[in-house]
């Protein structure tokens, strides 16, 4: 196995200042420009040091681990698409480690709130499991978690203006457990990989797709290197040949790996609890596209693109697609969820799934000031049939305005994107002005308003203080 030093990056720039307060990984435009010239799609690498503050922490994976399972015990998502548990067996009879799949998951498996630590949870789980590691995996850890919603958000910023703003997905996979090898074994992704290391320390070993593309096991179809495809290890002789062919990177708590997709990859043992989150990226259909007829899509935006300061429509380029696939009169409502569908997932930032609701939020009362980041948008999207969607931070709710209603909605939006801090009452008044046509009440926009707190769209504030 070898180790290559010409894989650890040199230091960095300063990562930016979040803003507001907010937990950022944001990155300086010069470290993105040299990453896509020197890395990007080309080999892997490991970077130190790159983050000051804000890097995942244990607690926080933690927490949203203890959230999705929760949410997969009330039976929320379809079985094993989002949590994962495997455990770990004793070497197999040729010698080579081998982990099970459990289904269905319980309480016995899963992190409870009652456990009152990472620490805990997997003592409690190994005892259960008669001293066997194991490991789970969570997928759209994203979505269970708003600090690490914001983390990953603000990481993937710089790249989208470096690269482009991939379409496909971008979602981080949290990897927790004791166990010693990757479950999945020598495998490759449809993903790229950018790889924090958030406890222990991980070792990857790794392999470009043409070292191991020779073997039998490995289809020869061209389009195969863009793929999700494994390796089949034999016995104990086989892995020692193939992890002698192996390039390592060995990655600290506070770490960041990034590999290409064309590369096999496979963590290796490790002591103790190891905790990671991967944050795959990529530029294929997303998997919405896939429920409409088929045609052309655009297979990445322009970072500007995104919704950001300012008015903001659909792109172009995602009109268009969405037209040459729902261009009958019957598929107008095909038009309109493919519309809603866009821009839930424009305004999360590209990011697969929507963050967690806040939860008890108490009403807003007329006195209070609320703001929203200039960043973040709430964006109103015309649908077919005269309906408006207003979106923000991958939520998103449906109206049916009149007209007059419409430009009063635009007006409030604009107000609210300003990101200066706005009183509720004032907005209010503003928005029923000489409103002769009622169809939208004040029971309403308090709901609207509301939905947007819930959403984590706007947030309180101070007052606005009046300069002289």
């Amino acid at each position: 196995m070898l180790t290559s030093s010409s894989m650890l990056a040199p230091p960095a720039p300063a990562p930016l200042s979040p803003a507001q307060g907010e937990p950022s990984l944001a990155l300086p435009r010069s470290f993105w420009k040299d990453f896509a010239k020197r890395y990007w799609d080309r080999e892997p690498v490991l970077f130190r040091g790159l983050f000051q503050a804000h890097f995942p922490s244990t607690e926080e994976i933690f927490a949203a681990a203890v959230e999705a399972s929760a949410r997969s015990l009330r039976d929320e998502y379809p079985p094993m698409s989002v949590v994962r548990f495997f455990v770990e067996h004793e070497d197999s009879p040729d010698g080579m480690p081998y982990y099970s799949l459990i289904f269905p998951l319980t309480k016995k498996h899963l992190p409870l709130p009652e456990d009152r630590s990472a620490n805990d949870y997997v003592e409690r789980v190994t005892r259960n499991l008669g001293g066997k590691r194991f490991g789970l995996v969570l997928n759209r850890a994203q979505c269970h978690h708003w600090g690490h919603w914001l983390q990953m958000r603000s990481f993937l910023s710089g790249f989208h203006e470096a690269v482009g703003v991939p379409l496909g997905l971008s979602d981080s996979c949290v990897f927790f457990g004791n166990y010693l090898y990757t479950p999945f074994g020598v495998h490759k992704d449809d993903l790229h990989i950018f790889y924090f290391v958030v406890e222990g320390q991980k070792t990857m070993s790794m392999w470009p797709f043409e070292l191991l593309s020779g073997r039998e096991e490995v289809p020869k179809d061209p389009g195969f290197i863009h793929r999700p495809g494994a390796i089949a290890l034999r016995d104990k002789a086989d892995e020692k040949q193939v992890l002698a062919q192996a390039t390592t990177l060995v990655g600290r708590a506070g770490d960041l790996m990034y590999w290409p997709a064309s590369y096999w990859h496979r963590a290796e043992p490790s002591q103790g609890l190891a905790i990671s989150a991967s944050l795959g990226v990529n530029f294929q259909p997303p998997e919405f596209a896939g429920r409409a007829p088929k045609g052309q899509w655009p297979g990445r935006l322009r970072h500007t693109e995104l919704p950001g300061s300012g008015a903001w429509r659909v792109p172009a380029s995602v009109r268009k697609s969405i037209q040459q696939r729902t261009r009958r009169e019957e598929l107008l409502a095909a038009e309109r969820e493919q519309l809603s569908d866009w821009t839930r997932y424009l305004t999360a930032g590209a990011l697969l799934g929507s963050p967690p609701e806040a939860t008890g939020e108490a009403p807003l009362t007329p006195k209070e000031w609320i703001r929203t980041s200039p960043q973040r948008p709430i964006v109103a999207v015309s649908l077919p049939k005269g309906q408006v969607l207003l979106s923000a931070n991958g939520h998103s709710t449906t109206l049916s305005p009149s007209p007059t209603v419409r430009r009063r909605i635009d007006a409030l939006l604009k107000a609210l994107n300003s990101g200066k801090p706005q009183h509720v009452e004032a907005l209010e008044e503003a928005f029923f002005t000489r409103l002769t046509a009622r169809g939208f009440n004040t029971r309403a926009f308090r709901s609207l308003l509301q939905d947007l707190v819930r959403w984590r769209a706007v947030s309180r504030c101070e007052p606005l203080v009046a300069r002289r």
